[in-house]
C-alpha cells in the first residue's frame, strides 16, 4: 500500500489548458521598449481574461475604442465568462483607474472581426445610458494609455477607429456619439505628441 502511494505521488502533473496560462500575470506588462525615449505604460491591475487567442504572428497596427455600456464590474464578468466569448485588452473605469485583461502579445475578442482582432489593442471605456462621455481622471488615463499603444506599436493615428466603423453598431456612442465627435476627440488629444 505504501509504495502505491509513493508512486502516485510521483507522477507528472497534467499539461496546464490554456485558461490557467491565462491566469498568470504576462511577464512584461512593462512598454515594450520602456525607456527614456518611450512613452511609459500607465499602472494598470491585471484581472485575465479566458477569451483571447494567438496572435498568429500578425503584427499591431490599429487601435479599436469602445463604450462598455456598463460598470466596470459588469464589464470584467462578461469578459471573464468564457461562454460570451468577448474580451479587450484593457477597461478605463470613471475613476482613471485602468484593468488589463488580455495580454498585449495576444488576440482579445472585441471587434467582432478575426482579422482586425489578430492586428489590433481594443479599450473600453467605461460609460452607458446614464453615464455619458468621459470623467476628467478617465480621459486622462485614456490618453495615457491610447498614447503608450500608439508608440509601442508605432499605430498611426489614422489607425485609431471606434467600434463602429469596424462593426455595425453604435458603439462607442456613450463617449462620442457621432463620427465628427470622434475624430476631433483623437486629432485633439491624440495628435500631438505631449
Amino acid at each position: 500500500m505504501r509504495n502505491k502511494t509513493r508512486v502516485s505521488q510521483h507522477r507528472v502533473a497534467p499539461r496546464k489548458r490554456r485558461t490557467e496560462r491565462a491566469l498568470k500575470p504576462p511577464a512584461a506588462l512593462m512598454h515594450v521598449g520602456a525607456g527614456s525615449d518611450h512613452t511609459p505604460k500607465p499602472a494598470v491591475t491585471w484581472i485575465p481574461s479566458p477569451n483571447f487567442a494567438s496572435r498568429n504572428g500578425s503584427a499591431i497596427d490599429t487601435l479599436i475604442l469602445h463604450n462598455t455600456d456598463g460598470t466596470l464590474a459588469s464589464a470584467i464578468q462578461r469578459f471573464q465568462n468564457p461562454t460570451a466569448q468577448v474580451s479587450a485588452h484593457y477597461i478605463v473605469d470613471r475613476n482613471g483607474g485602468i484593468t488589463q485583461m488580455v495580454s498585449d502579445s495576444e488576440t482579445a475578442w472585441h471587434s467582432g472581426k478575426k482579422d482586425m482582432n489578430q492586428r489590433s489593442i481594443g479599450i473600453e471605456v467605461v460609460a452607458w445610458v446614464s453615464a455619458l462621455g468621459m470623467t476628467n481622471e478617465q480621459e486622462a488615463s485614456l490618453i495615457a494609455l491610447c498614447k503608450y499603444a500608439l508608440d509601442s506599436y508605432s499605430i498611426a493615428l489614422d489607425r485609431v477607429f471606434p467600434h463602429r466603423d469596424i462593426k455595425p453598431t453604435k458603439c462607442p456612442g456613450w463617449v462620442w456619439p457621432t463620427d465628427s465627435d470622434f475624430t476631433a476627440w483623437t486629432t485633439g488629444k491624440l495628435g500631438n505628441s505631449a
